[in-house]
């Protein structure tokens, strides 16, 4: 069973998405902020990571630096989910190596299930760019 880690403070969307995932047959864990995200990265070891940059006691960002930093997880793909006056730390985010950075407010659990289902399998994504808060570096493709 894939598992996804889904780190929001905001519990409504926290539940959307953890429900939406499970029903696909994901294991689905939370976290409400950076550091617990953190310690539970380490133990449930996801499959993918959903991250909202804007969270109390620690930025999304600085999780990212940890799983990109960690041997252990540094493969781990990670999906950001912010809003769009956000841009310059999803901008950061993809340069550290998100691979989808997308607005918060224009995602469905839909969309968000079938990017994280295309990343996780290998698949080429075709996203509506206006649905994305940063694009990664022209070098990085391919990585």
């Amino acid at each position: 069973m894939k598992k996804v880690l889904i780190v929001d403070d905001n519990p409504i969307i926290t539940k959307i998405y953890r429900e939406r995932f499970a029903q696909a047959g994901y294991q689905a864990e939370t976290a409400e902020n950076g550091f617990m995200a953190m310690k539970a990265l380490i133990a449930t070891r996801p499959d993918i990571v959903l991250l909202d940059l804007m969270m109390p006691i620690m930025h999304g960002v600085d999780v990212l630096r940890y799983i990109r930093t960690t041997p252990e997880l540094k493969a781990t793909p990670v999906i950001i989910l912010s809003e769009a006056y956000m841009s310059d730390l999803a901008q950061e985010a993809s340069k550290i190596g998100a691979e989808l950075t997308l607005l918060k407010s224009g995602c469905t659990p839909a969309l968000l299930l079938d990017a994280a289902d295309k990343i996780l399998t290998g698949q080429k994504l075709e996203m509506d760019t206006s649905l994305m808060l940063a694009v990664r570096p022209k070098e990085d493709e391919g990585k």
